[in-house]
């Protein structure tokens, strides 16, 4: 298991991850060697297998459905037709004790549970198994009827090998495989499509940089267009991703927003929810370039550090605000401070979310960590419909349990419109 403190200031740098790999590939060795052995074999040969992975391209050749019995695209299987619950949780595969209090939380009593991506340090085999794989105690709450699971960049540190085959044969549902880093999960009245962000994450040639122009791959796009078929559904769309598109806090990523607009008709709201940044933010409308609304939250801070700093005595996110104007339309961010480690590091908490359906009813509950044990604390609850004859999305309400007293062991979130959130369903 990791401390939290190894993974403080990790950001998105490959070399970091690296480095911090090395490190960690000193602990819990096979207890077959002897000291010396132990210590120069296990570096040298991780050294020897893995160091020239970053300088590696990616993973190929690049997995898809290939089998007509299996095209991506899984019914939604529940007890009640057309109703589930769902858990997301993104960047959580940091094998802390944080992550598994995150996983404890969720439970496994969700019809499904999602990762959003991004295996630390470097999404190696041993990392994967110790996050996911049961026989090696992983904590991964897999669904009562499957799990599936994302690329982020860290998974491409190592060239996604381990991600693509060796993690994705676990995911899907009993009857059904998720064989590509990308599905379809449906009912008669939502489709909540994962897209693969973190296969072209990394600036070719080397691999040791954030790629600004990443985008989904050209096979998603087929897949999209000519097997999930996104521009004649009518069902509401709730996107999974990674990588944001934008933000009001680092680095954009729009290539993947560009290229779903150019696959459906404008007018089509939908509801997206990535990670990478690790911090919990909610966004009001942001547009794409065929006009309809793109509602995004990022979710990112299931399983690492949510470092914090103070400017002006208010605690904000360590990145800050970038020099966006509009900052993207941001309505909130959580900057609630959960304790202070290494005597002047200030953490947030970590979270995570509940997608609730009901035929035409979506309902998505935010959770905290409760200050490091018990239940999940709701934070915020948002209601959607979505129309089937038409696809319009519409929101039906936003209310932050944190305000008024509600729940009292919280302090209340940040309003970055200076509303109540039970009012901001108006920006929304």
């Amino acid at each position: 298991m990791k401390d939290k403190s190894e993974l403080l200031d990790l950001g998105h740098s490959p070399i970091t991850s690296q480095w911090k790999a090395l490190e960690a590939s000193g602990e819990d060795v096979p207890a077959i060697y002897h000291d010396g052995e132990l210590i120069s074999e296990n570096v040298w040969s991780w050294v020897l297998k893995t160091i020239g992975a970053p300088f590696t391209a990616p993973f190929a050749p690049y997995p898809t459905y290939d089998d007509p019995a299996n095209n991506g695209i899984f019914k939604i299987q529940s007890e009640t037709e057309n109703t589930a619950t769902i858990g997301i949780l993104a960047d959580w595969a940091s094998n802390t004790k944080e992550s598994q209090l995150i996983a404890q939380q969720v439970g496994t009593e969700n019809d499904y549970n999602i990762h959003l991506g991004d295996t630390y340090f470097i999404g190696k085999h041993d990392e994967i198994a110790a996050n996911f794989f049961p026989e090696n105690q992983g904590s991964w709450p897999y669904g009562k009827s499957g799990s599936f699971a994302l690329a982020g960049n860290h998974e491409m540190y190592s060239s996604g090998k381990s991600f693509y085959t060796e993690l994705l044969p676990r995911m899907g549902t009993s009857g059904q495989t998720q064989k590509a880093g990308f599905f379809c999960l449906e009912n008669d009245y939502w489709r909540i499509i994962g897209l693969d962000t973190g296969y072209e994450s990394l600036l070719p040639p080397l691999h040791l940089a954030p790629n600004p122009a990443l985008d989904i791959t050209p096979e998603q796009k087929h897949w999209l267009q000519d097997v999930v078929q996104l521009n004649a559904d009518k069902r509401g769309i709730i996107l999974l991703s990674h990588h944001q598109c934008f933000s009001a806090f680092e680095a954009e990523f729009p290539g993947p927003m560009n290229s779903i607009s150019t696959l459906m008709n404008p007018g089509r709201d939908l509801i997206w929810l990535w990670g990478h940044e690790h911090w919990f933010s909610v966004y009001g409308a942001n547009k794409m370039h065929n006009g309809a609304n793109v509602f995004a939250r990022c979710v990112g801070n299931s399983g690492m550090p949510v470092e914090l700093y103070v400017q002006g005595g208010i605690k904000r996110p360590k990145n800050n605000m970038p020099h966006s104007p509009e900052n993207r339309n941001l309505v909130i961010y959580d900057q609630r401070q959960r304790e202070v480690i290494n005597g002047n590091i200030p953490l947030g908490h970590n979270g995570y979310v509940i997608a609730a359906l009901n035929g035409a009813n979506l309902t998505l509950s935010y959770y905290d960590d409760n200050g490091g044990g018990g239940a999940g604390r709701k934070l915020l609850e948002e209601k959607w419909t979505i129309d089937t004859g038409t696809g319009k999305l519409t929101a039906q309400s936003i209310y932050d349990f944190t305000a008024n007293g509600i729940n009292t062991a919280a302090q209340q979130l940040s309003p970055f419109i200076g509303a109540e959130l039970k009012d901001a369903i108006t920006a929304i």
